[in-house]
């Protein structure tokens, strides 16, 4: 529980999961980009466009905020290293060491049931 945990690991936590938020949401803005590119190339139409970006909105961003947004969460920690947002590696060793046991088990429960919220980016 977080609650527990040191000030610092705390503040590595809450680094990591700003971390998470911004690499989900620069791979959602990619492809909203796409979109833009196409309404260039005349693709799509201003109003196809204009619909996307209200999806976009309303959709994928507004998901990234509710999930990223409120209090610091051990799980939404888990949730981006075992779909690859967070990279092992990028935790220091003390968080490692903390979370080690939980990663195994998300990991685990993760490639048995889903694969759906795996960010591509």
């Amino acid at each position: 529980m977080i609650a527990e945990w040191s000030k610092k690991l705390r503040r590595e936590l809450n680094d990591l999961q700003a971390i998470a938020w911004e690499r989900e949401l620069t791979a959602a803005i990619r492809a909203l980009r796409g979109d833009f590119d196409a309404w260039e190339r005349g693709e799509i139409s201003v109003f196809d466009l204009s619909d996307r970006i209200h999806e976009f909105h309303n959709g994928k961003s507004r998901e990234l905020f509710n999930f990223y947004s409120g209090s610091l969460n051990d799980v939404t920690i888990l949730r981006a290293i075992v779909s690859g947002v967070i990279a092992e590696s990028e935790l220091s060793e003390e968080l490692h060491a903390e979370l080690d046991d939980d990663i195994a088990d998300i990991r685990k429960r993760w490639n048995t049931y889903s694969k759906d919220y795996i960010v591509e980016g």
